[in-house]
């Protein structure tokens, strides 16, 4: 399925999803081992967290296209339907992510009165 020479586009694919996969588990292991609060903080924690939102929107398209590319519509479906669940999540946890923000502001606001 995936090729990892340097002359076609599969290839070239294959190499943009795995790259894009490798970054999102380097991210998540970062970002697993600090807490929320450090997380949700501007800065590294926080480019950390969004690395594990984006790199999917990223490397789905590139496998649906490997996929389409070597004649394998099951393959393509299937990557399909994994896109279709990240197109859904990612949006998710991205709000839930700005409400705990949200709500810690107004806590920290309401404390420090």
């Amino acid at each position: 399925m995936l090729t990892f020479g340097f002359g076609t586009l599969i290839d070239l694919l294959s190499w943009a999803a795995v790259i894009a996969f490798a970054v999102k588990i380097l991210a998540t292991l970062f970002v697993l081992t600090v807490d929320r609060d450090m997380r949700d903080r501007p800065g590294w924690g926080s480019g950390l967290w969004w690395a594990t939102k984006v790199t999917p929107i990223i490397a789905v398209p590139c496998l649906i296209w490997i996929a389409v590319l070597q004649h394998e519509p099951g393959t393509a479906w299937l990557y399909g339907a994994a896109g279709l669940f990240v197109m859904v999540a990612v949006p998710l946890k991205i709000q839930q992510r700005r409400r705990r923000i949200a709500k810690r502001s107004v806590v920290g606001t309401v404390l420090k009165r």
